[in-house]
């Protein structure tokens, strides 16, 4: 606290002018008290130290654009007086290496609040965290270790796909070829030579001009497949996720599981296997950690 021993400086500088111009006895004894200021600051400083105590808390995750804080809460002696502490932070947004870094001064006994910038999705880990505790009047810093980590796994919005404004489109997806004629269910396709002409849509037939017949399809409950690529600018990347996370829980909601295969240029594609909802966290968990490839910044 660089503006502390300034002005403690300045009030020692004016207190012995004004017992050199005026002579008063009794700046002699209001220097002893300015003198015995950063005694009296190390023993209360090693004092609260010794009692020191501060946590962190942290959301266990979020989604995108949700006001969200980073607790620091502190205790030390009941007896101590009001006393200061510094914390020094890097955090590091793991998709894009984005840093962000936080200095505070707060009384200890309240609770400060770190305001997390959450404009997109990712994994926000907090990297190094210094603190250092003050005596009353802000002199005297004492380093304490602090081992406190924090993540806090950002979830994209969901976004539907293009395909899903299709539902027989994106139905299909999860349907086959039905061995029943008689099934409700059906697509439809162009009229092959040795189709049943039972199964010619008439009506549809009718609107475009060509024969087209329908195929019964009947619901699989196999393996869905997403796959997606972890390139591409901040904004593409959330928007993709976005639409991942809704097809797995489309998919989920239907009791199909779903195989998802992040792909990447540089490095092996993985792929996730998603049969849960606890499943489908742990998996968005991992691929919030993974980083973007290229780093690309926002689209202007």
């Amino acid at each position: 606290m660089v503006k502390n021993w300034i002005i403690y400086i300045l009030t020692v500088l004016g207190s012995i002018a004004f017992f050199l111009v005026y002579e008063q006895w009794f700046a002699w004894y209001w220097l002893l008290v300015l003198g015995a200021i950063p005694v009296i600051a190390i023993v209360f400083s090693f004092c609260t130290a010794l009692f020191f105590q501060v946590r962190l808390k942290v959301p266990p995750m979020i989604t995108m654009n949700m006001e969200t804080d980073i607790v620091f809460s502190t205790k030390s002696g009941k007896n101590l007086p009001g006393q200061l502490y510094s914390v020094r932070m890097t955090i590091i947004e793991l998709m894009s290496g984005e840093i962000q870094k936080y200095h505070f001064v707060c009384q200890i006994g309240t609770d400060y609040s770190v305001n997390l910038n959450t404009e997109h999705c990712g994994t926000y880990m907090i990297e190094s965290l210094k603190v250092r505790v003050y005596d009353m009047f802000g002199l005297i810093p004492i380093p304490r270790k602090a081992d406190l980590k924090g993540e806090i796994p950002v979830l994209p919005i969901q976004r539907m796909p293009e395909i899903v404004t299709d539902s027989n489109g994106f139905r299909a997806k999860i349907l086959s070829k039905s061995v029943s004629p008689y099934s409700e269910l059906y697509d439809i396709r162009e009229y092959i030579p040795g189709d049943p002409i039972k199964n010619v849509h008439w009506k549809m037939s009718a609107k475009k001009d060509e024969i087209l017949v329908r195929e019964p399809q009947e619901e699989t409950h196999g393996r869905a497949r997403v796959e997606m690529p972890l390139v591409g600018t901040r904004d593409t990347v959330d928007q993709n996720l976005g639409e991942v996370l809704f097809t797995i829980r489309y998919f989920l909601a239907k009791d199909i599981p779903v195989s998802v295969k992040i792909v990447s240029r540089y490095k092996k594609s993985q792929v996730f296997e998603v049969r849960s909802k606890q499943e489908m966290d742990r998996t968005m968990r991992r691929i919030l950690r993974m980083k973007i490839e290229g780093g690309l910044p926002n689209e202007q």
